[in-house]
């Protein structure tokens, strides 16, 4: 999602100073990225909420690795791909120490999605917001601004000629810049779709849920997702267990950007419930914020969960782009109720 609306202001309060590092599109690999610490004033701080970071970056400044609103990792974690609100995927590779902290990422690759044309479609057609990997490897991209969502092929990154599925009832309303941002293969095989709405105070967001392949709009079964006050839903991952991790983003002109990660258990996925998630971590200032709308996670060591989140910079010299990886320990997740 791209913010205008007080982006220059609040930018020009928050924006951080760091090294600089080549951009390399069209094929060609780019400079390793700038390590950065969750706080320089606290070099030890690791914690925050129940997550534990296990590196933070800075990816190079510049338009063809900017604008991140969507992450895949692999579960090797050795390489990701990420979408752009301009309509391009990103591929790279990702580096870790002897003790398994990440502490680099290079060798990007930025290209072209192929969007759909249908001539009954009216105003921007690349606005991608995030993409998710299917079991049966193809791809999912969710668009805004002509709302829908389209399934790629592709055995490294989204390829080829999409297909669009079936939009979700209600989605149609949605406005131009509020759709769809968060996407989830669930384990069980269902995927799950967030609209993140406007920026209005309301806590609740529509969301759906239907099998991996839907074939008519009455496959996709309502249901709703309620967010922090302020905050409104860019991501979502799956976990094992079947539950999901939402990512949320805020930015307000006196509290600046603010991210919440949230679990939402398992029971709460059917059609009908509300899902209203426990929070594992918030990173306000003076932890490294912008606009965080990219999520993913992986197995990790021993039971544990690998969670990586990165934000999109909106293409702006004021903005950053941030990839980060916390560890999730085994047994952090606690069952809540549905519905509430």
């Amino acid at each position: 999602m791209r913010l205008r609306t007080l982006l220059i202001p609040i930018c020009a309060l928050l924006a951080v100073a760091g090294g600089c590092a080549a951009v390399a599109g069209n094929g060609r690999p780019a400079a390793s990225s700038v390590p950065i610490a969750l706080d320089p004033d606290r070099p030890s701080l690791t914690e925050v909420g129940a997550l534990r970071l296990r590196g933070a970056l800075r990816l190079p400044d510049g338009a063809e690795v900017g604008g991140l609103s969507g992450l895949w990792v692999s579960d090797s974690g050795d390489r990701f791909v990420a979408v752009s609100d301009n309509g391009k995927s990103v591929t790279g590779r990702l580096f870790y120490d002897a003790q398994g902290q990440l502490v680099g990422a290079g060798h990007y690759d930025v290209r072209r999605l192929v969007i759909d044309k249908d001539a009954g479609y009216r105003g921007r057609l690349n606005d991608s917001e995030d993409i998710i990997r299917l079991p049966d490897g193809g791809w999912l991209v969710p668009f805004e601004r002509t709302h829908r969502i389209l399934r790629y092929g592709g055995a490294v990154r989204p390829e080829g000629t999409p297909r669009k599925l079936p939009v979700p009832p209600g989605l149609e309303r949605a406005s131009s810049n509020g759709g769809v941002e968060a996407l989830a293969a669930l384990s069980d095989g269902r995927i799950l779709a967030i609209e993140e709405g406007d920026d209005d105070g309301v806590r609740e967001r529509h969301a759906w849920i239907a099998p991996a392949d839907p074939k008519a709009r009455g496959d996709w079964q309502p249901l709703t997702y309620r967010a922090a006050p302020r905050f409104r839903p860019t991501a979502a991952a799956p976990l094992p267990d079947g539950g999901v991790l939402v990512l949320e983003r805020r930015v307000t002109l006196l509290g600046g950007w603010g991210a919440r990660i949230v679990h939402v258990p398992a029971d709460s996925l059917r059609g009908g419930a509300t899902m209203d998630g426990v929070e594992l971590a918030r990173l306000e200032p003076p932890l490294p914020t912008d606009n965080f709308e990219g999520l993913s996670v992986r197995p990790g060591p021993d039971g544990d969960l690998l969670v990586y989140i990165v934000s999109d910079d909106n293409r702006s010299p004021l903005q950053r782009t941030y990839l980060m990886m916390f560890q999730l320990p085994a047994g952090a997740l606690k069952p809540t109720v549905a519905g509430r």
